[in-house]
């Protein structure tokens, strides 16, 4: 993955936790995926370092990503459940939340510039938002991915 200045990597999970205000979730299934990167946003679009209460975790599996951020539970919610991610949307629950969960579009003519809409699952957990997306992964893979962040294996 290339480099991008307004990320920092760190080399695991626990690493991860101590550059964030929140104990991120690590998705316990993966659906065979490795672990790519875990990547935290440290600087906004002007190169500005971001207070640590403002950043947030890119974790990337390759096929899928998962995003994670502290927001305030009336900014979650909204991010979670009034921002659109796609077309094709259905309702649904995560680990007991509320979430919205959009389907892969179809394959684009090659010609097509804005290309494939990917399957977007996101919701929020009081004050946490989490979005996971994928351009390959149909949302039926996604959702237990979602779900395992859940489990008592998960950060």
């Amino acid at each position: 993955m290339a480099e991008n200045p307004h990320f920092a990597s760190a080399p695991s999970w626990k690493a991860a936790g101590e550059m964030l205000t929140f104990q991120p979730r690590q998705p316990a299934f993966t659906a065979g995926r490795e672990l790519q990167s875990l990547r935290i946003y440290v600087r906004d679009h002007k190169m500005r370092d971001l207070r640590i209460g403002e950043r947030s975790l890119e974790v990337h599996y390759g096929s899928f990503v998962v995003s994670q951020s502290r927001k305030g539970v009336a900014e979650a919610r909204r991010l979670a459940l009034e921002v659109s991610y796609g077309q094709n949307l259905r309702e649904g629950a995560i680990g007991g939340h509320p979430a919205r969960i959009y389907e892969l579009g179809p394959e684009p003519e090659p010609d097509d510039l804005d290309g494939r809409p990917p399957a977007v699952v996101t919701w929020h957990d009081d004050e946490m938002f989490f979005l996971i997306a994928s351009g390959e992964m149909p949302v039926d893979e996604l959702i237990p991915i979602a779900a395992s962040m859940y489990s008592s294996q998960s950060g």
